[in-house]
């Protein structure tokens, strides 16, 4: 077999196919046939990288959502501290920042802090 190359299309479709297109998307992202992509997914080289840009690609968006969160806790705690009309209860963001631990796998980077002192809120409030 020829030696593996990397090619501008090879990476196209990689990064594609890391991102979660499809094999047709990845074909029409990088010009290739289907077929191709098919075949590079055979060779070792690409698909290791495939693997590692997934990987990565899944560990930004992770990343992503709990910074949001951290943005979303802090509009929160500004609002509340300024005792303007809060649009978000305490429950719906318990709710959201549930749903955003699940999808990163536990809460890192300090949101269980926070988590936990608004956890503490809300069951004094209810009391």
């Amino acid at each position: 077999m020829a030696e593996w190359k990397w090619t501008s299309k090879k990476n196209q479709a990689c990064a594609a196919l890391a991102s979660g297109a499809t094999i047709k998307e990845a074909a029409l992202i990088a010009g290739v046939k289907e077929r191709t992509i098919y075949n590079w997914k055979n060779v070792p080289e690409f698909y290791e990288e495939l693997n590692r840009l997934t990987l990565t690609t899944g560990i930004a968006t992770r990343a992503e959502r709990l910074r949001i969160a951290k943005r979303m806790i802090g509009k929160f705690e500004k609002l509340q501290g300024e005792n303007e009309s809060i649009p978000l209860t305490k429950k719906d963001l318990l709710d959201w920042l549930k749903y955003v631990a699940e999808e990163t796998d536990g809460l890192k980077l300090g949101v269980a802090d926070l988590l936990t002192e608004l956890l503490a809120g809300l069951t004094e409030e209810s009391e």
